[in-house]
This record gives C-alpha cells, sequence and structure tokens, in this order.
C-alpha cells in the first residue's frame, strides 16, 4: 500500500484539507502499519486499492474517535466547523463507515479486534 494513496483517501472521506490532514500523518502512518501486519503478501491491485481505502476510513474513525476524547468545545478544519455536540454523530458514521469497509476486506485482511467482555451484571 501506498502512503500517499491512504492520505489522499482520508482527505477525500474526511473532507479535510492537505493542511489540516497533515496533523494526522503519525496516526495514518500507523494504521498503514497495522493493515500491512494483518493482510497478505502478493495481494492484486484492485485488493491494495480497497485496502488502502479501508486504511482511510479506519484512520478517519480513529481521528473521529480522538476528538470525541479529546478536550475542545469548538473544532475547526478549513471550512467546517465541529462543536462537541456534533462530534457524537460524526463518530457514529465514521463507525459505520469503518465497519462496512472491514466487511468489505474480510477476505484480504484480518481485522477482526477479536472478542472482550465489556461489563458483567450479577
Amino acid at each position: 500500500m501506498s502512503l500517499n494513496e491512504i492520505i489522499d483517501r482520508f482527505a477525500l472521506v474526511s473532507g479535510l484539507g492537505m493542511e489540516e490532514v497533515s496533523r494526522y500523518l503519525t496516526l495514518i502512518g500507523d494504521c498503514k502499519e497495522l493493515f500491512e501486519e494483518r493482510s497478505p503478501d502478493g495481494l492484486s491491485d484492485a485488493q491494495e486499492r480497497r485496502l488502502a481505502h479501508a486504511c482511510a476510513v479506519y484512520a478517519y474513525y480513529r481521528v473521529c474517535l480522538l476528538m470525541r476524547d479529546g478536550n475542545f468545545e469548538t473544532f475547526k478544519a478549513g471550512d467546517m466547523q465541529v462543536s462537541r455536540g456534533d462530534i457524537g454523530e460524526i463518530c457514529e458514521a465514521a463507525l459505520r463507515m469503518w465497519e462496512a469497509e472491514r466487511e468489505s476486506i474480510s477476505g484480504i485482511a484480518d481485522m477482526d479486534e477479536g472478542f472482550a467482555f465489556r461489563s458483567v451484571v450479577v
């Protein structure tokens, strides 16, 4: 996967300009490494593109989680301004996008997050 392709797709998915995207390059690179670790070698060009797009969507979801958990009242990215109340809806939309992408690459990469107990009621 090409980091530049993932960055371009991240900009497309997020709606952010390249200046704003540059703030998240480390996170995007970390997501790329995760995807490469969980995918086999010898993928076709079409599979590589699908994986790059899924990686960009996953990185966008991670950025949304950072914004949701961050300490801000408003966030401005280019022409878009997001308030704390709006970020929950944005995170939910990003999660739905990520779940759809994860399903679409299920035959290419193992992105299953595993099983965890969240809580037990007795």
